[in-house]
């Protein structure tokens, strides 16, 4: 038998799988990393105003829960296009522009990406939310609840409170940047129009 074969019939030993292990590890998080800096980076950015959130939801650890009014809850009416003849879990998109005040108020929604052409717009993809068939009751139900993976801020342990009260009473903004693909991250959170928190690329 072959050195390789011999080596195929032992298998891994447990040192060699931990490494592999470790540098698959380390190349995912570094991977995810440099995703997220280079949204921060590179992605077009908007600015989000928040909505209060149910004051029985307390803060958990040292978070503070984030709703969206202008993209959180979005009229089904605004979808383009015929509404689907069977019931399907999608992402929507989301085309942003700004607002008179400056921040983002939905123009359009849509099941596919958006072809572009609006200098001034913001193509946002929702999580997968689901739409009912047309032959369904709830079919266009308004509002359609979304979320982004942007509903949850990290800030240092003892501040959030104050931040949630900044956020229920309507002094809260986020500015958001948004890659090519419809994927945002936070950039920086604001309280009357000055930056609290800025995140660093890495």
């Amino acid at each position: 038998m072959s050195g390789f074969g011999q080596f195929l019939r032992r298998g891994f030993s447990p040192v060699l799988a931990a490494i592999v292990c470790g540098v698959v590890l380390v190349g995912t998080l570094g991977f995810m990393i440099h995703s997220r800096a280079a949204i921060l980076r590179d992605g077009s950015e908007i600015i989000l105003r928040t909505a209060p959130v149910d004051p029985r939801d307390l803060m958990r650890g040292d978070y503070v829960r984030l709703r969206y009014g202008d993209i959180s809850s979005v009229d089904g009416a605004l979808l383009a296009g015929s509404w689907p003849k069977e019931d399907i879990l999608v992402p929507l998109w989301l085309t942003l522009v700004p607002g008179d005040d400056g921040t983002a108020r939905v123009k359009a929604v849509s099941l596919e990406k958006p072809d572009g052409g609006n200098p001034d717009a913001v193509y946002l993809k929702s999580k997968p939310v689901m739409l009912y068939g047309e032959d369904h009751p709830r079919t266009g139900q308004v509002p359609l609840r979304l979320k982004f993976g942007i509903e949850r801020y990290y800030v240092p342990e003892g501040e959030g409170l104050e931040i949630e009260k900044a956020r229920n009473a309507g002094r809260t903004t986020v500015a958001i940047r948004v890659s090519r693909d419809g994927e945002p991250q936070i950039a920086r959170l604001m309280i009357d129009g000055q930056t609290l928190y800025e995140e660093p690329l890495y």
